[in-house]
């Protein structure tokens, strides 16, 4: 990649699973890396592995609990104060129900009897109000140079709603929502802000070998290369407010096209009456 067009990232959960297929993705088109994780050991194993392809210079390993806000604030300045630059985010981390019980699939959780107050708290603190704190903290770097990239991923629209997947699908649901209402906020500012989702169950550590011995029906992580690249780059000007299913990319046409074949708009909207608001209603006009 012409050095002129690499971009400073901020990627997190970015030690297994998607993160690191993305991570992988973004480093070989020559973007500069801030990668997240609480995991320092595989944060280290992958950095060192970068590292001896990429150089030291492209990537800085930042572990950290993402439940601590003040933390995900900080990451973003040493992000930003280490490259110079901050033009990209990734939401990506993300706690799964095996945490709660690793046969989950086989015995699914009965929400009301068996996930505690504080378990709701910490699947919150991870995929809504970590990605806030991160958002909040990134954009003014995007703003001052009048380009961004702000890329939450999420899941399906069946997952959020699946009762045996609680608080897994409610709190991603929580961070749907959130992204389209930033991605209106910043419309025509030059940051984008979509939406990414495998597009199913994939072959990371959040999916346990209890619930799913047959690893060959999973989708491989690498599906998140394609679309990311894609947000990463020039070509996605003006790109937002879209969620990307990366299972259904497809490389035989041209990116653009693939993006937008791939997915629809954030949030599913249009799947029920619109709400009426005051300045909707008959007569508003003339009040």
């Amino acid at each position: 990649m012409n050095p002129a067009f690499a971009k400073a990232v901020l990627l997190t959960g970015a030690a297994g699973g998607l993160g690191a297929a993305m991570a992988e993705a973004l480093a070989g088109d020559g973007h500069r890396l801030a990668l997240v994780d609480r995991d320092e050991e595989r944060l280290q194993a992958l950095t060192e592995r970068l590292w001896q392809q990429y150089g030291e210079g492209v990537l800085l390993p930042l572990a950290l609990d993402l439940a601590d806000e003040e933390a995900c604030a900080e990451a973003v300045g040493r992000a930003a104060e280490h490259f110079g630059r901050l033009d990209m985010l990734v939401n990506n981390a993300g706690i799964g129900m095996s945490t709660l019980r690793p046969d989950y699939h086989l015995r699914p959780l009965a929400a009301l009897s068996e996930v505690s107050v504080e378990d709701w708290r910490r699947f919150v603190a991870v995929h809504a109000t970590a990605p806030f704190a991160f958002m909040r903290a990134a954009a003014p770097f995007m703003q001052e140079r009048g380009w961004g990239r702000i890329v939450n991923v999420t899941t399906s629209l069946s997952t959020m709603l699946r009762p045996q997947f609680f608080p897994y699908g409610a709190s991603k649901a929580a961070l749907e929502a959130m992204s389209s209402q930033f991605a209106g906020e910043l419309e025509g500012s030059g940051i984008t802000v979509n939406v990414l989702t495998p597009g199913g169950p994939t072959d990371t550590p959040m999916v346990t070998e209890e619930s799913a011995p047959d690893r060959s029906a999973l989708l491989s992580p690498a599906v998140m290369a394609p679309p990311i690249r894609f947000l990463a780059s020039e070509i996605s000007d003006g790109f937002t407010g879209r969620r990307i299913v990366a299972a259904l990319w497809d490389k035989r046409i041209a990116p653009v096209d693939s993006a937008m074949n791939a997915g629809g708009p954030i949030g599913w909207p249009g799947t029920g009456p619109a709400a009426i608001w005051p300045e909707n209603l008959p007569g508003a006009e003339r009040a």
